[in-house]
């Protein structure tokens, strides 16, 4: 990789970079995957994806990894992350002298599904990071997910069998929380997560809010 494509590359807006090796161990970040991963209040370069993240994630993400580097194959991860829709494209990188095998993410927020028809793997992940909207509870994401998709509240009533003024309150609080008041705010919200109603129990990330230095 030529210097100053790399440069060019690691400079883009809104376009996170890390360099992770086979052993999971942070080679590389960039102020935008900081921001992107870490709500910009840690940098984990010099850490391993398992005393970063923890086992759980470690355990989805290793795998992935690993396999790109033995096949040379690139994997598109999709996930939530910080309550923004995020799509890492993994790729192997080039042998360097005696150092070991390494991959480079290059992650974007808010960006389009990939189409069908594309010419590498797409793994969507089985965990969530929330971010602001982690303080909801799993119904009360339900039913933010339900409103954000234009749902009424006597079809989301109906749809999880509880009553209409159950909904309201559970909107009430949801409003209270996020400091939202309208339903094109709700809309918003769940747009830029990418919410379905499959993500609402799944287990959650909690390291949005940062760690120290």
């Amino acid at each position: 990789m030529s210097n100053e494509f790399w440069n060019l590359l690691k400079s883009q807006p809104g376009v996170g970079i890390l360099i992770v090796d086979i052993d999971g161990l942070v080679l590389f970040c960039n102020k935008q995957a900081k921001q992107i991963y870490y709500g910009d209040n840690f940098n984990p370069v010099g850490k391993t994806i398992e005393e970063i993240e923890g086992p759980v994630f470690a355990a989805e993400r290793m795998p992935v990894i690993r396999q790109v580097i033995e096949t040379r194959q690139p994997v598109m991860l999709r996930h939530i992350r910080g309550g923004r829709w995020t799509e890492a494209m993994i790729w192997p990188m080039e042998a360097v002298d005696e150092k070991k095998p390494r991959i480079i993410s290059v992650t974007r927020q808010g960006v389009d599904v990939v189409e069908p028809g594309v010419d590498f793997r797409v793994i969507d992940s089985n965990l969530v990071d929330l971010g602001p909207l982690d303080s909801l509870t799993p119904r009360e994401l339900e039913v933010l997910t339900l409103v954000g998709h234009g749902s009424p509240i006597k079809a989301i009533a109906k749809e999880l069998g509880v009553a209409q003024r159950t909904v309201e309150r559970y909107r009430s609080d949801i409003s209270r929380k996020l400091g939202v008041t309208s339903i094109a705010e709700i809309a918003r919200l769940v747009q830029l997560a990418g919410l379905e109603i499959p993500h609402t129990d799944m287990p959650r990330l909690n390291r949005w809010h940062g760690k120290p230095e």
